[in-house]
């Protein structure tokens, strides 16, 4: 039920944006990140990939002695635009949903196809199109057919009003990538590391590093490390398919262009000054040491670089070693500057904050903070996946076909013209006619584990995509807003990467992050924390870099050099220019005003790093890239809205409050709460409560049992909860009503008693009353989806044919019954004449839930409930059943092959199932006390709940307690309380007790919200007046039903006879040596003997008293010698076969022994151990 009628006006109250663009604003990351591989990222891709360039015949370098006297022929290959189809029925031109997709199990993919070229020895082009497999897409991404609808059209589709896109449907579960901080772009770090001296005997622990993304903006990376060597030298640092290598810094300088020793020298120094003489020793020892190599000009540096990457760059004799050095710098070296002027230029600059580092005239950057990170996006990092896969492809083709004319020698070699010839290469050894990429990205998908040649950049392998449950509505969202630091840090012994650090304020939430492993590692964005998809057009960009030069930036010219006091101005990386530290000053301050002018693009990046000792590389820089954190705060001189980055965000003076203004002052806080995330953000009065509780709501108020969807019908999730009575709290956030919570309630207004009653609700137990429980308080129910499969039935039979059906009625004739009369037709009563449940039916532990016959055998078969709940049938689907809609491929004699049963299964609560408040007051419900046994109040109320006083001195959950009197003022006053926090400040008067104690006293109740209560069982009253109010509490997930575990006797291990582990299996808990340690101290001998042996493997063994022999003692049957012999002596005996005892069988007895024992004298046997027991009378 909607109560937007009645919510609290949020803070941007007369905006007409509504609340579904507001979830799209939030999700842009990923929805905005995949629709830009698609559109923009992928075409960029194939025109970088370019032409390979490759021979064959009898001059080629793989040349076999078959194909010497051959023609040599040059061949050309390349992709060239990419072709998308969006997701169609089979056979139909009707669309193929997001819901046709869960409900049939399958995933929502896409149609990927690729121009594929190819030339022969210059000639004309040949082209076709290849099929790339299907791809899996994001909904709500430009190629989804939910993409920029309103809500009613996609209530039509099957969809939530509020679908705002983000997951990947794989196999019918929905998966999302996880937002990832990686190391900023075109920014160099000065890292100090003890491991960089693991690479050599020379090398020290100083290096900067510089991660730069390609210059087209196609999403792929390199990382480049400049080492300082205890020799003077610098080495450059990268890696070329998961393989490092290391290249001196002057010979790449040379290569890009920066030839003379007097150049490097000057260039190096000229702003260090010329009295700096450590920084001039440095750079002559750098020249000296780089002389060794000999090499002086560019092109003696290209070749000498492109000879020894030749072999790696799999170059054969179609480019000289000059054109492979360009082609090593244009892909490893720098790659986000074009020119190699601009990459000499950059890489001067990461030699003197190098030089600087070194010499300890600046610090090291802190590699953790948000000034350095940036976030990797699903989108982007598809994309440098799939180019990757392209690559491969190609090359895979080049050697299929040089393996063709190999083997079949001229006669492949006249078919290279053909594009028959290229089909079949392209099938054959470019991952099938199918192509192989969409499959990978599925893969990649459904895993979580990236595969690939080079490593991407990317330090982990695994870890990239989780399930998008959708346990509630608040879980669900709060998956896309997730940001990872990466599985790499989960296994540091060091916590300095899990700190919360001041320069992340307003980006990341203080609070929104798990107790426990992924504390500080797992983060949420901040509400209005936006993340930039796309680097800004190259209009904008050159209007920035026209508004720098016009505020006085000094150009870097080819061959001028920067005066010493100058200091670098970096745009996106590339060094444009220089200005004195006043001069910056001057220029910061008019871009700002130009930002929030439009004179340039607001949300561009300006960031000045002034001089200080040990203090950041000095310097202006300004951003204009993508994976950019901004955040939106108001310009004070302006007093318009101004976007900021977390690089500038350290230098800028920002108040919070209009009363932190200071004359310093350069920005001001749109709303103190845009520092929490949108979940946090829903904490009432957090502001009141001890930060830990803070920490606590937001990880359970994604454990509670709320409203998941409403597309419930449409809706085949394995697990899903559902709260049956939910309400809109009494107290909410300004943010609880402007994304419109309410239209997914999550809990239920509580009349709350604090007082310690009946000894029930100790140790944070509560006190359930049974009449509210009665009426409805807490209940849910737990939706559980099955499906079945005939065709996976068929296939253990050994049959690859469909010859099962779902069938209520038997195929042979029935026999008669006993009595005469005629036999059943049916399989089962309770089921349909199509062999399926009826919805709405209940079912118990095995009762049928669906039936099928066998029509080659006739034989019947009936699936039954397993389970020991009841259950209602919720929903039956027969999938495929609806002509087009069968996906994959498959034929019609698959149709009617698969059901979906969903079953609901009441969970209402029991002692033990646990309740929260908004307040990170947890507890389990201890007892359901009757009403009459209950305190009540002076005008009749009862507490729906008890919760005991000790819950609120220790943890100082303040805000709970005003919480209660909110809820309880609201109630009697009809009307929703605004519990925003930093709405009161004591400092001014505005107080939350004298706003709520007022509004109770006019409706006649106690200033401080306490009462008097009277005994629910004598009738008096109390001695105190006991504080009582209204609070919203939270069912979690956490049940019994689902954690109870217990067993006597069932089902044992094989081998040693003991329980097996496993709940779902009917087995035991494992009882310790610490648990048996505990029992021993306690004396309890008999239930050590109960739980280790009566109720493990107890086993009765034989065992000789004369010999000690456990294993020797076996039977033997007893043999009739003479025709007067009794019968009765016909049975085992039991003999000793040890030579000691030869068969005699007078000293074996008994022993009841755990069968574990006799399993162990069995093992030291077969190493030749013999174990003895000493058996006294």
């Amino acid at each position: 039920m909607s109560t937007s009628s009645h919510q609290v006006p949020s803070t941007t109250a007369g905006s007409e944006v509504t609340h579904l663009s507001k979830y799209r604003t939030l999700l842009e990351p990923h929805v905005d990140g995949f629709s830009y591989f698609t559109d923009t990222a992928l075409p960029r891709a194939l025109e970088d990939i370019g032409k390979f360039t490759f021979q064959v015949g009898g001059k080629a370098p793989n040349a076999s002695e078959a194909t010497k006297n051959l023609p040599t022929r040059t061949i050309e290959c390349w992709y060239t635009e990419a072709t998308w189809i969006k997701p169609m029925c089979n056979s139909s031109d009707r669309p193929f949903l997001p819901k046709h997709a869960r409900e049939l199990g399958e995933s929502y993919n896409a149609e990927l196809k690729l121009t594929f070229n190819y030339s022969i020895d210059g000639g004309p082009a040949g082209s076709f199109q290849r099929r790339q497999g299907p791809f899996p897409i994001m909904l709500g991404s430009s190629l989804c057919h939910t993409n920029g609808l309103k809500s009613n059209a996609l209530v039509k589709m099957g969809e939530e009003a509020t679908e705002f896109g983000g997951p990947f449907i794989i196999s019918g579960i929905e998966r999302c990538i996880r937002l990832l901080q990686v190391p900023r772009c075109n920014v160099a770090l000065a890292i100090k590391r003890p491991t960089y001296k693991s690479r050599g005997s020379s090398y020290s622990e100083f290096g900067v590093a510089y991660r730069s993304r390609r210059w087209n903006d196609d999403c792929s990376t390199i990382t480049n490390t400049f080492h300082w060597l205890t020799s003077g030298s610098m080495k450059v640092r990268f890696s070329v398919r998961k393989q490092e290598f290391l290249v001196p810094a002057v010979i790449l300088l040379r290569a890009c262009g920066v030839q003379g020793d007097n150049e490097i020298f000057t260039r190096l120094t000229s702003q260090a000054g010329a009295k700096d003489s450590w920084v001039l020793e440095r750079v002559r020892l750098l020249l000296h040491d780089a002389k060794q190599h000999g090499i002086y000009t560019s092109q003696e540096a290209l070749a000498y670089v492109g000879a020894r990457f030749r072999a790696v760059l799999g170059r054969g004799n179609e480019r000289n070693d000059v054109e492979c050095g360009e082609e090593v710098l244009d892909k490893y070296v720098m790659i986000d500057q074009r020119p190699l002027g601009d990459k000499a230029n950059t890489m001067l600059m990461c030699m003197r904050k190098l030089l600087s580092f070194v010499g300890g005239r600046c610090g090291a950057d802190n590699a953790d903070s948000l000034q350095n990170l940036e976030l990797l996006l699903p989108g982007h990092l598809i994309a440098t996946f799939v180019k990757e896969k392209i690559e491969e492809q190609l090359t895979s083709i080049r050697k299929g076909v040089s393996k063709e004319i190999r083997t079949r020698g001229a006669k492949a070699l006249n078919e290279l013209g053909s594009a028959a010839f290229w089909g079949k290469v392209c099938d054959r050894y470019g991952g099938g006619a199918g192509g192989n990429i969409g499959k990978k990205v599925a893969h990649f998908l459904s895993t979580g584990n990236i595969v690939s040649s080079s490593g991407l950049d990317l330090m982990q392998v695994s870890g990239y995509t989780i399930v998008a449950e959708r346990l509630n509505f608040l879980r669900y969202i709060s998956h896309y807003r997730s940001v990872h630091r990466g599985q790499f840090f989960m296994t540091m012994k060091t916590t300095a990467v899990r700190k919360l650090l001041p320069d992340s304020w307003g980006f990341l939430c203080p609070v929104h992050t798990p107790d426990g492993g992924p504390c500080g590692l797992l983060n949420h964005l901040a509400v209005k924390c936006e993340t930039q998809t796309r680097s800004m057009d190259m209009a904008k960009r050159d209007r920035v870099l026209e508004a720098l030069l016009e505020l006085g930036v000094t150009a870097l010219e080819p061959g001028t050099m920067m005066p010493a006091k100058y200091l670098d101005v970096v745009l996106d990386g590339k060094v444009i220019g220089g200005a004195t530290i006043n001069e910056c000053n001057e220029i910061v301050k008019e871009m700002r005003r130009l930002k929030v002018t439009g004179g340039i693009e607001k949300t561009t990046e300006v960031a000045l790093f002034p001089p200080i000792q040990m203090g950041p590389f000095p310097g202006l820089f300004v951003g204009t890239g993508m994976c950019r954190f901004i955040r939106p705060v108001q310009h004070r001189d302006s007093g318009m809205v101004e976007y900021l980055g977390p690089m500038e965000q350290p230098f800028l003076s920002i108040a919070c409050m209009p009363e932190d203004i200071r004359e310093e002052t350069t920005h001001v806080e749109l709303d103190p709460n845009n520092l929490f995330s949108l979940i946090a953000s829903c904490t009432p009065f957090s502001d009141y409560n001890q930060s830990p509780r803070n920490m606590y709501q937001c990880q359970m108020g994604k454990q509670t049992m709320g409203s998941p969807a409403h597309s419930l019908p449409h809706r085949t999730d394995n697990k899903m909860y559902r709260i049956q009575n939910p309400q809109a709290p009494l107290v909410q956030t300004a943010r609880h009503g402007e994304f419109k919570m309410d239209d997914y309630p999550n809990g239920t207004n509580a009349v709350v008693a604090v007082l310690s009653y009946t000894g029930f609700d100790m140790e944070d137990a509560m006190i359930l009353n049974k009449s509210s429980y009665e009426r409805g308080f807490g209940h849910a129910s737990v939706y559980k989806t099955k499906i079945v499969d005939l065709k996976e039935e068929a296939e253990r039979t050994g049959s690859k044919e469909a010859r099962l059906r779902f069938s209520n009625q038997k195929l042979a004739p029935p026999r008669p019954k006993r009595d005469g009369t005629p036999g059943e037709t049916v399989i089962d009563g309770s089921l349909g004449p199509d062999g399926l449940p009826h919805v709405g039916q209940w079912v118990e532990e095995g009762d049928a839930l669906y039936s099928y016959v066998d029509e080659l055998t006739g034989k019947e078969k009936v699936g039954r409930h397993k389970e020991m709940e009841k259950a209602c049938v919720q929903n039956v689907r027969l999938l495929g059943a609806e002509k087009g809609y069968t996906k994959g491929g498959k034929s019609k004699k698959d149709a009617l092959q698969r059901l979906s049963v969903t079953l609901r299964i009441p969970r209402n609560p029991v002692i033990g199932d646990k309740f929260s408040s908004r307040h990170g007051q947890k507890g389990v419900m201890s007892i359901l006390w009757p009403q009459a046994d209950m305190p009540f109040s002076e005008s009749g109320i009862s507490p729906d709940c008890i919760i005991n006083p000790h819950a609120f001195p220790s943890r100082m959950t303040i805000g709970m307690l005003i919480e209660s009197m909110a809820g309880k003022a609201g109630a009697l006053h009809g009307k929703f309380q605004d519990a925003t926090p930093f709405s009161y400040h004591e400092s001014k008067g505005q107080l939350a007790i004298d706003q709520f104690g007022e509004q109770l006293q006019e409706a006649g109740y106690s200033y401080y919200g306490s009462e008097p209560l009277y005994s629910g069982v004598t009738g008096q009253v109390m001695h105190a007046d006991l504080y009582i109010g209204v609070v919203f509490y939270q069912r979690l997930r956490h049940m019994v039903s689902d954690k109870a575990q217990v067993r006597a006797t069932g089902a044992v291990n094989q081998l040693t006879r003991q329980p097996i582990k496993g709940r779902k299996k009917g087995g035991g808990i494992r009882l310790g040596e610490m648990e048996r340690d505990a029992l021993l101290s306690h004396g309890s001998a008999y239930l050590l003997h109960d739980r280790l042996m009566a109720c493990s493997d107890t086993h009765v063994a034989h065992v000789c008293r004369r010999c000690g022999g456990v294993l020797s003692p076996q039977t033997r049957r007893q043999e009739v010698l003479s025709a007067g012999a009794g019968v009765e002596n016909m049975r085992l005996k039991w003999i000793c076969t040890s030579k000691e005892c030869e068969g005699k069988q007078d000293e074996i007895v008994p022993i009841r022994q755990p069968y574990v024992f006799k399993y162990l004298a069995n093992e030291l046997a077969g190493m030749g151990i013999k174990m003895r027991c000493e058996v006294s009378a």
